[in-house]
C-alpha cells in the first residue's frame, strides 16, 4: 500500500532587498515628472506585493490543510510498517539475515516516511538433521505470523515452512524405522556367524577325529520324505 503526496510549487514575494536595489537605481532623477513617476511605480508595486502575499498566504493555508490529512497518513503508515518488520525480527531470531529494510515516500514537510518493508529471512533446510529443521521451520513460521496483520508474503513464507517442516518429519520417521530395524538385521547377521561358526567347529572336530581313527567306519542313514 503506498499513500500518496501531491506537491505544489509556490511564488514567494519580492524580498525587501529586490525592491530596494530597484530604488536604489532610480534615485539619480530628482525631477518633479521623475518623482511623480516613482511614486506612482512604488504604489504601484506595494500594491502588487501584497496581493501577491495575501494570495500566497491564502494558498499556503490551503495546502497546510490537506498537508496535515496526508502527513497524519503518512505517519500513521510508518508506525504500522516499522512495527510489523520488529514482530517479524524478533520472532525469527538468528534466522533473520539482515536488519529491516524500508521503502520510504517524501511528504509534504519534507520528511521521508516508511510506506513499505521487508526483513530476509533463511528458509532453507539444515541438511542430514530433520529434527532441527522441523524446529527451524516452526520458527520461521511463527516469524511469518508475527505481525498482527500478515500479508499475502507473510502467510507464503509461512505456507512453504509448513511444507518444509512436513517433508522433514517424514524424513525424521524414515530415520527412526531404519535404526529401530537396525538392532534385528544386527542378530540375524550375528546368529549367521554363529551358525558358520558352529559348521566350522563341527568339520573341524570331524577332521581331527578322522585323522586320530584313520580305518574307523562311518554310518551314514539316508532318510527318504
Amino acid at each position: 500500500m503506498k499513500i500518496h503526496a501531491y506537491s505544489q510549487t509556490i511564488s514567494y514575494p519580492r524580498t525587501h532587498q529586490d525592491i530596494d536595489k530597484t530604488t536604489n537605481k532610480e534615485q539619480h532623477s530628482t525631477s518633479p515628472e521623475s518623482l511623480e513617476k516613482k511614486s506612482s511605480k512604488n504604489t504601484a508595486e506595494n500594491v502588487d506585493t501584497n496581493k501577491t502575499t495575501s494570495e500566497n498566504n491564502n494558498t499556503k493555508n490551503a495546502l497546510n490543510e490537506e498537508d496535515v490529512k496526508i502527513i497524519q497518513a503518512l505517519k500513521q503508515r510508518d508506525m504500522e510498517v516499522r512495527n510489523h518488520e520488529a514482530a517479524h525480527l524478533a520472532a525469527a531470531g538468528q534466522y533473520a539475515t539482515g536488519g529491516a529494510k524500508f521503502q520510504y515516500q517524501r511528504g509534504p514537510d519534507g520528511k521521508n516516511y516508511a510506506v513499505g518493508g521487508e526483513v530476509s529471512i533463511d528458509t532453507s533446510a539444515i541438511p542430514n538433521d530433520p529434527e532441527a529443521t522441523i524446529k527451524k521451520a516452526q520458527q520461521i513460521q511463527a516469524a511469518a505470523h508475527a505481525p498482527a496483520t500478515p500479508s499475502n508474503q507473510d502467510r507464503q513464507v509461512a505456507a512453504q515452512a509448513r511444507k518444509m517442516e512436513s517433508e522433514a518429519r517424514m524424513a525424521l520417521a524414515e530415520q527412526r524405522q531404519i535404526n529401530t530395524n537396525k538392532p534385528e538385521e544386527d542378530n540375524k547377521i550375528s546368529e549367521s556367524e554363529n551358525v558358520d561358526n558352529n559348521k566350522h567347529n563341527a568339520i573341524k572336530a570331524y577332521e581331527e577325529t578322522n585323522r586320530a581313527n584313520p580305518h574307523s567306519t562311518n554310518n551314514f542313514i539316508n532318510y527318504t520324505v
